[in-house]
């Protein structure tokens, strides 16, 4: 068995020798983000290396889309963009989190707004953001980014 990678993807070449025969099967698995697709042929080779050399080329063709019939589309559900975006708002999120502790943070009270037609009376008073808020921020977004991290790979 060997492992090719490409574009992203892992081609898992793992041809087997018929009993009968003697003769190596086409059979690999594309794999990428946890997925993975299994792929055979009925053809027969007469040396593991050829029939491994023809698991490589042929998960290149399914990959590149050149094999009809055949398709890897369900394993790009996590393009580049979606891993960035984890990975941005992630540290966004401890950037608040962290505001939040070390700086503290308070919101006005909404109980004590008075509003008659356009004219509002606004709060002297401030609440606190409980520390334990700007905690979970920070965790959040570490778990955001540590999600980002893993589905890179």
């Amino acid at each position: 068995m060997t492992t090719v990678k490409y574009k992203g993807f892992n081609i898992l070449a793992r041809p087997y020798q018929l009993y009968d025969s003697k003769r190596w099967t086409v059979d690999l698995e594309i794999q990428r983000n946890g997925g993975r697709q299994p792929f055979s042929l009925d053809e027969r080779y007469p040396t593991e290396i050829e029939a491994d050399t023809r698991c490589s080329g042929l998960g290149r063709r399914i990959i590149d889309g050149q094999v009809p019939g055949w398709s890897v589309e369900h394993l790009r559900a996590y393009k580049r963009e979606s891993v960035r975006q984890l990975i941005i708002a992630g540290i966004g999120i401890i950037g608040f989190g962290a505001f939040v502790l070390f700086r503290g943070a308070s919101l006005p009270s909404l109980h004590d707004v008075l509003k008659v037609s356009d004219f509002m009376i606004l709060p002297d008073g401030l609440q606190l953001v409980p520390p334990l808020v700007g905690g979970a921020a920070v965790v959040a977004g570490i778990a955001l980014i540590v999600a980002g991290m893993r589905r890179r790979t």
